[in-house]
């Protein structure tokens, strides 16, 4: 009985004595987490990068001292999942540079604030991380430095684009890129493009590349073993700059360092977009639509995927459609922000087999309910000042074989058209120049369509708009505008009964167009 009766006793103890252990063991969330213990850690892996002294963070977060009086903002960006800065919806694909915290680490933080911001214990402090000073990579085999900038002291952000050349030596390729800014204080990111864009009459082109992108917090710039890129000789690259005025005039010189691969590249990695250069945001529409697709020709996997516009920017989903009809979103970004320039890495690749189809379908906001909206008065177009739009879906990718022989144009026309639905696609032939021009129409019964375009070796996605049938004859807007430039011809086509197209291209102002006339038929398999 005695025993009985102790036994019990020490098991109620037990039970009111570790009940935070109990709790913890169950969440990972400590009952009454205090700093030194439980939040450093934590802020030390996900945010010390960028808030310590000489970074862009607004804050330093490295002592309590430091931390405590930001608690609640803490909080507030956290609970919000503001911070660390990740746009993916986890419910679609895993990415291998996911900055999100965890549910425990989040709960932690939120239940630390609500505790009254404890100290601790100082002797549970952990050690300060060491952060590599310079490269972090390593010295670079070759480096570029680009042109200083000066960084006035107030007014807004601040967007420079910086035009140069990396002569790297023939037979090199690049395995790794690491943008090093001169003074981050100020520096907030840096988009590198490939000059020399092909494909800008209409929508998805095939040769268009982003080279390498910085931003606060992003890791250098690196390949899977085997794979990189070759800079052709003279090649021209633009570095799009974003500075941050802090109150003070500053300098800023910042550095690309490329690395050498090593031995034989086995996977040259592409990049290529789904955009729009003929996108037309109307004055104060707050949820405008623009859409784009680009066309598999190959198998190939995806090693990233980057979303782009500009400050109208609301949402952005990367979506695969495949030749056997199945469809699997990549990646959708529900909550756009122009200040955080993401690239999204799929942790395992993304295999597209021939035929598949990269749709983008993205949202902007351009009324006056958008904080950002530079002018909700005007219509806003494609360009490259941020004030201007973009809707580029940017991804890179490797061939699964790259010894496997080229399509020829006719080929790759029906592995596109074969990403349609049945009785939707004709193959079409263009006269322009003295040439024939295949491409393929695409002219569904409901919605809008496009004209897709081999030329040059590069796709082009032309918008079919306010698409409409009357029994067997359809009309179209078919919109041929460059940023603010350009404008639309009527097409209307007539199909007969054996799937045989018809039709005529005409200016908006009823004069005939370069192209007057084309022919088609009905696409099978």
């Amino acid at each position: 009985m005695r025993f009985s009766i102790l036994g019990s006793a020490l098991a109620a103890a037990t039970c009111v004595a570790f009940p935070a252990i109990a709790a913890e063991r169950a969440t990972g969330v400590p009952e009454k987490p205090n700093f030194t213990r439980d939040v450093a850690p934590i802020l030390y892996t996900h945010c010390l990068e960028c808030h310590r002294a000489g970074e862009a963070g607004p804050m330093s977060l490295q002592t309590f001292e430091e931390a405590r009086p930001w608690a609640k903002s803490i909080k507030e960006k956290v609970s919000t999942r503001k911070m660390p800065p990740w746009f993916a919806d986890p419910n679609h694909g895993k990415f291998s540079n996911d900055a999100r915290l965890t549910d425990a680490e989040l709960q932690t933080l939120v239940a630390w604030v609500d505790a009254g911001a404890p100290k601790g214990n100082p002797k549970d402090m952990p050690e300060l991380p060491k952060f590599a000073e310079g490269w972090r990579m390593g010295e670079p085999d070759f480096i570029v430095d680009l042109p200083e900038v000066k960084v006035p002291a107030d007014g807004g952000d601040y967007f420079p684009d910086l035009n140069f050349t990396a002569d790297v030596p023939d037979g090199k390729w690049i395995r790794a890129l690491e943008v090093r800014p001169g003074n981050r204080a100020v520096a907030h990111h840096v988009v590198i493009f490939m000059n020399g864009m092909s494909g800008m009459a209409g929508g998805g082109m095939s040769n268009f590349n982003v080279l390498g992108v910085w931003s606060v917090g992003t890791e250098p710039n690196v390949y899977p073993e085997g794979m990189g890129r070759r800079l052709p000789k003279g090649q021209r690259l633009m570095a799009n700059m974003h500075y941050h005025p802090n109150g003070t005039a500053a300098t800023d010189q910042t550095r690309i360092g490329l690395y050498y691969g090593e031995g034989e590249l086995k996977h040259e990695v592409q990049a290529a977009l789904a955009g729009s250069f003929s996108l037309r945001v109307p004055a104060g529409e707050p949820n405008h639509e623009e859409t784009s697709s680009w066309y598999v020709d190959r198998d190939i996997k995806i090693i990233s995927m980057f979303p782009h516009m500009h400050w109208r920017g609301k949402d952005m989903k990367m979506t695969a459609a495949y030749p056997d009809g199945k469809q699997d979103v990549l990646l959708n970004v529900p909550g756009y922000d122009f200040n955080w320039q993401l690239f999204y890495y799929p942790t395992d690749g993304i295999a597209l087999p021939a035929g598949s189809r990269v749709d983008v379908l993205a949202h902007y906001d351009n009324s006056a309910n958008n904080p950002n909206n530079p002018d909700p008065t005007r219509d806003v177009f494609f360009g490259t000042a941020t004030t201007d739009e973009m809707l580029f879906g940017i991804f890179e990718y490797v061939y699964d074989n790259e010894k496997a022989e080229a399509m020829t144009p006719e080929q790759k026309l029906a592995q596109f058209a074969s990403s349609f639905p049945a009785g939707e696609a004709y193959e079409t032939s263009l006269a322009f120049g003295g040439q024939k021009i295949p491409s393929i129409l695409h002219l569904p019964k409901q919605g809008d369509g496009q004209w897709l375009i081999l030329f040059g070796g590069s796709q082009f996605a032309l918008p079919l708009e306010h698409l409409s049938w009357k029994g067997d004859s359809c009309e179209a807007d078919l919109v041929l505008r460059f940023g603010r430039f350009g404008g639309s011809a009527i097409m209307k086509a007539t199909v007969d009964a054996d799937g045989k197209l018809t039709g005529t291209l005409m200016s908006d102002g009823a004069t005939p167009f370069i192209i007057p006339g084309f022919e088609g038929k009905l696409y099978t398999k």
